[in-house]
């Protein structure tokens, strides 16, 4: 067996082709341990929840579904024992179920009762967006005792939170 510096490779001897190679490893690795070479990335963390309402054509609204904003207010008027309708749909983009709850306030929130809003876990889609995965109509109910001086101008905020 020859000894490695009588060895050729192209012409080249061995021990001069194994001393650059671990030369070149070596700064390799010294350039990769201090990250000499950095690179960016860009990461969008999108909200897993999207929620949309539907006034169905009542109340002076139109028949298509709107994304419910941080901002977005409706004026409802009506007189004690109206009961009032709305849409909601929710799309839950995230890879598994969310809990959502609905927070209602508002200083006048005693003379209502509502119904259907969500509360309780929402399936996930895993970024499917096609079907909804909560769809149902809420009621708001404006109860008998309510003042008529009151029912041109109550203020109701409805929250939708999730864990």
């Amino acid at each position: 067996m020859k000894s490695l510096s009588t060895k050729r490779w192209f012409g080249i001897p061995a021990v001069v082709v194994a001393v650059v190679l671990t030369v070149v490893l070596l700064a390799g690795s010294a350039f990769a341990a201090y990250n000499f070479f950095g690179f960016t990335t860009n990461v969008t963390v999108d909200e897993p929840l999207s929620i949309e309402y539907n006034l169905e054509g009542r109340y002076g609204g139109d028949v298509n579904w709107h994304p419910l904003g941080d901002l977005d207010s409706q004026t409802i008027e009506g007189s004690a024992g109206d009961t009032f309708v709305i849409q909601l749909r929710i799309n839950n983009r995230a890879s598994g179920a969310l809990i959502v709850h609905t927070v209602i306030s508002g200083d006048d929130i005693g003379y209502f009762t509502f119904g259907g809003f969500p509360n309780g876990s929402i399936p996930g889609s895993d970024g499917d967006d096609s079907n909804p995965e909560w769809t149902g109509p809420t009621t708001i109910y404006i109860n008998g005792d309510c003042p008529v001086n009151l029912v041109d101008g109550f203020g109701l905020t409805f929250t939708f939170t999730r864990e």
